[in-house]
């Protein structure tokens, strides 16, 4: 696993201290709202394989699972040191660890660097993180998710609507950002009253149009 050089700040000292009191903070490994919304992420996705996937706030681990069975190679990351050993041992557990790596990155700064001509991600999840951040920060995500797509790659946000103390934007205002970023076209919105998922690509077909049946 390799560690961000960023030093500690409030934000990732929230997070150990929360994943060290408890494993698994939000229940996801529990709740059937959480396994449903996993399963509709997970459905929502354009492609059946993907080659490489960036997964930044992978938590625990139990997402990454699930896109280490999609995913040739899936780059995990957290903020939380606590959360990545927690994830490692998740993916081990479950016989994936082998094509997942683990880094400890915050957002933006450590946003992985893609030389020119170097490899891309054709898949990029934003779940339950990017409310969080500044408007400046989310900014410069949107950027860096544009700029690491690979062609026909996927972009997907999913995040809880409802206000908590820790929210620094909406997610209205999250996925609005994604929506309104040059290059980038919505392929899915799906919206409920606790959560919103969207997925977004480069590419402008849809999955039958991909195919070549429409």
């Amino acid at each position: 696993m390799n560690a961000s050089t960023t030093p500690d700040d409030p934000r990732g000292a929230y997070f150990d201290q929360l994943y060290r009191h408890d494993a698994d903070p939000w229940l996801v490994r529990q709740r059937w709202y959480e396994e449903r919304k996993r399963a509709l992420l997970l459905a929502s996705l354009p492609q059946q394989r993907y080659r490489h996937a960036y997964e930044p706030g992978c938590g625990n681990g139990e997402l990454t699972v699930d896109l280490a069975r999609r995913c040739e190679r899936v780059l995990a990351a957290d903020l939380s040191a606590e959360a990545l050993q927690l994830a490692q041992r998740r993916l081990e557990q479950a016989g994936h660890a082998g094509n997942v790596s683990f880094a400890r990155h915050r957002l933006p700064q450590d946003w992985p660097r893609i030389l020119p001509g170097g490899d891309k991600f054709d898949l990029i999840v934003i779940s339950e993180i990017a409310y969080y951040l500044s408007p400046e920060e989310l900014a410069r995500v949107v950027e860096h998710s544009v700029a690491g797509l690979a062609p026909g790659g996927s972009i997907v946000a999913c995040h809880w609507r409802a206000p908590f103390a820790q929210r620094i934007q909406s997610t209205v205002r999250v996925h609005a950002a994604f929506q309104d970023a040059p290059g980038l076209h919505r392929l899915l919105r799906h919206e409920e009253t606790d959560f919103l998922l969207g997925v977004w690509s480069n590419d402008a077909r849809s999955v039958a149009q991909r195919e070549g049946f429409a």
